[in-house]
């Protein structure tokens, strides 16, 4: 399921059906950083950017 998560996250229309928080939060990596949509908050460091509720 956290794969199908990661690739379709960017979907607004699926965070609404899958439904609860969804976190978009910046990873920095080796080479810059990343932005994801998690419906996890990670334990790593990383900048909440935004937050959804549904």
């Amino acid at each position: 399921m956290e794969v199908i998560d990661l690739t379709l996250s960017n979907h607004r229309w699926y965070r609404r059906l899958r439904g609860g928080t969804w976190w978009e939060v910046e990873i920095s990596l080796f080479d810059g950083s990343q932005t994801l949509w998690v419906h996890n908050l990670p334990e790593c460091e990383c900048y909440v950017l935004q937050i959804e509720k549904y």
